[in-house]
Formats: structure tokens, C-alpha cells, sequence
């Protein structure tokens, strides 16, 4: 038997409040059978589907991207095994944003333009992450090493830093005084962290004195990861914020729809008892007539 919490509020043939009967019973006012709640597509509580929206996935690859932007993949760094490792975060944005983000029902309630701009950050930075992957396997002339390099790491660094303003000017509308300060701190930090890579990059062609080169490119490399940290976390959290907001205006529209509470399924392996009969009015006993008043 279904718990009085699934049963409807109010009976469909006499409006007596049904709180607290269970379903398959009867309504005590008119006798009707106190039906099952209308079923629904809903998961987890009644709620509508909005796991594996992909959003989550976007907002984990960001930190991949650390790797690039703070220039950790130039030679004297980490180098390729790093570079190759970072080919993943670009790569697995694309999938989640394509395969994923589309089918969420999340995307039709989006922030005007958020998926349109992630998808195409996504794709550009892939195309030159495949690059640079390229050449780190041979596939490419090693006069082509360099160039995408540079621009593997300025296009993380645009991407990222991107994602951070589109984040701002979300929580602007929606006033949210912490997270717009945080991907505002995200966006600031991702352009001076696109500064150091570009500062790292013309010493490296300059070839200055060898211990001043080697000071700047420890200068540079300490403020890029830490500038870079800063902004993929602040991209990192502005996502999953947007998801977060976007799933409660789902379930509280949904609900508005269903004119009621989120409620589970119905067990529909769970057979229904059937329901107890009216009580019957007691036959009344003959009435003697030597009793009977004159």
C-alpha cells in the first residue's frame, strides 16, 4: 500500500481532504477509491531529469587547462607530457557540450548564449590542442612546433578567460554579489595570466643575458600558475553555480506544472491491495407488536 504522503490532497468527487489516507482506500465523505498520483518522467523525488547535463564535466575539464595557460608546457617546463595530458580538457569539453548538454533539458532554460559560447571555446581550442598534439607526435614539420605552442597556450588563456566574463555578466542579472566578484577576480587573473605567457614568450625569443632569462622565466612561471589557478577555479565554481541555479528553476517549474510537491514514482511492481468495502448499515430488528403503543 502507498504512504499517505503520495495520496492526492483533496478527493475528486467531494473535495474532503484525503491528507493522511492511503492510496486504494476510500474517501471517508462520499466512498470514492482514492486514486494513485498521476505518474510522471520525473527521477530522484519527482524531480525532472537534469543529471548528465554535461555542465559538471565542462566545468572539471576547465582545470586542464592550468596546464597551458601558465606555460607549464614550454620547453624547459614540463614539456610535452604535460601538453599531452592537457589535450584531454579541451577534448572532453567538446564531447560533454555536444553529446550531453544538448539532450539536458537544462539547455533550454540556459543563460542566453552560455552553451553557444562554451561549445565554440571548446572547438577552437581543440583544433589547436590536436595541433600541438600533432607535433609532439611528428605528424607536423618541427618548424611548426613552436606556433602552436604559443598559441595552444594563448588560446587556453582566451577561452578561460572568456568563460570567466560570460560568468560575470550572468551573475550580474541575476544578482549574486559573491559569484560575480569571484569570476570577476577569474577574469582579471586569466588576463594577467595571458600577460606572463606573452612575457615568457618574448624572452624566449629575446634570449637576453642567460641568468636574466632564467629569472624572468621563474617570475613568469610562478605568477601564470598562479594566475591560472585562480582563473580556472573561478570558472570551475561559476559553472557549477550556473547548474546549480539552473536545476532549481527546473524543479520549481516543474512542480508549478504538476500543481503540487515533487513526489516519487509510483512502485510499479507493487500491487495494489484492493480496497476495503463500505461498511454496511446494520439491519435494523423487527419491532414486536405486542409493544406497539396503542
Amino acid at each position: 500500500m502507498q504512504t499517505p504522503s503520495q495520496t492526492p490532497a483533496r478527493c475528486e468527487s467531494c473535495d474532503y481532504d484525503l491528507r493522511g489516507i492511503a492510496v486504494g482506500g476510500r474517501c471517508p465523505e462520499c466512498g470514492t477509491i482514492v486514486p494513485e498520483p498521476p505518474a510522471t518522467s520525473a527521477v530522484d523525488g519527482g524531480r525532472p531529469e537534469h543529471r548528465d547535463s554535461g555542465l559538471q564535466v565542462v566545468a572539471a575539464c576547465q582545470y586542464l587547462a592550468l596546464i597551458p595557460m601558465s606555460g607549464l608546457i614550454f620547453p624547459g617546463c614540463a614539456g610535452p607530457a604535460l601538453g599531452v595530458i592537457s589535450v584531454f580538457g579541451p577534448v572532453g569539453r567538446l564531447v560533454a557540450l555536444r553529446a550531453r548538454w544538448r539532450r539536458s533539458p537544462l539547455h533550454a532554460i540556459e543563460p542566453d548564449g552560455l552553451g553557444r559560447l562554451l561549445l565554440r571555446l571548446a572547438l577552437l581550442e581543440t583544433c589547436v590542442a590536436v595541433a600541438y598534439l600533432a607535433t609532439v607526435m611528428g605528424l607536423l614539420p618541427g618548424l611548426a612546433s613552436f606556433p602552436t605552442l604559443v598559441a595552444y597556450a594563448l588560446m587556453a588563456t582566451i577561452s578561460v578567460s572568456t568563460t570567466n566574463f560570460k560568468l560575470r555578466r550572468i551573475f550580474e542579472d541575476w544578482q549574486l554579489r559573491l559569484p560575480d566578484l569571484l569570476a570577476r577576480i577569474g577574469f582579471i587573473a586569466g588576463c594577467l595570466a595571458g600577460l606572463s605567457t606573452t612575457a615568457f614568450i618574448i624572452v624566449w625569443i629575446a634570449r637576453p643575458n642567460p641568468d636574466i632569462a632564467g629569472i624572468l622565466i621563474v617570475i613568469g612561471l610562478a605568477v601564470g600558475v598562479v594566475m591560472s589557478l585562480l582563473a580556472v577555479f573561478a570558472a570551475r565554481d561559476g559553472l557549477g553555480r550556473v547548474e546549480s541555479v539552473l536545476i532549481t528553476d527546473l524543479i520549481e517549474a516543474h512542480a508549478d506544472q504538476a500543481d503540487r510537491e515533487p513526489c516519487p514514482l509510483a512502485d510499479r511492481f507493487r500491487t495494489t491491495p484492493p480496497p476495503d468495502p463500505l461498511p454496511l448499515e446494520p439491519e435494523r430488528p423487527p419491532v414486536r407488536g405486542d409493544l406497539e403503543q396503542p
